[in-house]
């Protein structure tokens, strides 16, 4: 027996969840913590599968960590559980390796800044080589520190990376000072740990102008290292 289409657009972690529902009841809901251990999948395994579970419509979150499947999530349960009892059992495939994939970000400024003057950066990331891309999106966060200059805090912005380009805005300010650093630092939302982690990033330091600034821009840019399976 073959198994349905939809299935079959779903990664083994999804399967796994589905499963756990199956065995625990379909029109209950279950804390992250629960379907983790009921299921086996480690902490990113778990986060990869109901992720795509969400995006799909089988599954909703329904307070904070807590699951439940949607009417697309129990029709799904049914449909693999008929195909598991029809299904030869196969053995465990081991553990897929994390994959990197090399992605550039791009600092785009003005060559000179002037002091004192509010003034529009541009942080982004290109396309997507054909050998780098994505099965799925990946979560990064974008931090932009500047020294010489304003906002005083470093600024984090959350990015929803795909294999098209993406772009932010940022505006930032240069103090009194000969120059101006900007420093990007690029970090990856792990699924093992919850939390972001370094990936990569770059530093540019540029001149400032009591009175003439340069509207010309010049773009900079970086490679970091994006982690998939």
């Amino acid at each position: 027996m073959e198994m349905p289409a939809d299935l079959r657009t779903l990664p083994p972690e999804a399967l796994s969840i589905l499963r756990f529902f199956g065995t625990q009841g379909l029109d209950d809901a279950f804390h992250a913590d629960d379907i983790i251990q009921g299921s086996g999948l480690s902490p990113r395994g778990f986060g990869k599968g109901i992720r795509r579970l969400v995006t799909k419509n089988y599954a909703q979150m329904s307070a904070d960590q807590v699951y439940r499947l949607t009417e697309t999530g129990q029709n799904g349960v049914g449909d693999l559980q008929t195909y598991d009892r029809a299904a030869p059992q196969e053995a465990p495939k081991p553990a897929a390796r994390p994959r990197f994939l090399r992605r550039r970000v791009v600092l785009v400024t003005p060559q000179r800044l002037l002091a004192g003057q509010p003034t529009h950066v541009y942080i982004g990331f290109d396309d997507a080589a054909e050998a780098a891309l994505l099965g799925e999106p990946v979560y990064l966060q974008t931090r932009l520190t500047v020294l010489h200059g304003e906002p005083e805090a470093p600024v984090d912005v959350p990015v929803r990376l795909e294999n098209r380009a993406v772009q932010q805005t940022f505006e930032v300010t240069a103090g009194r000072f000969r120059q101006i650093r900007l420093r990007i630092e690029v970090s990856q939302l792990s699924d093992d740990t919850g939390q972001y982690e370094y990936c990569g990033g770059m530093y540019v330091d540029l001149p400032v102008s009591a009175k003439n600034p340069e509207a010309a821009l010049t773009a900079y840019a970086a490679d970091v290292s994006i982690q998939t399976t």
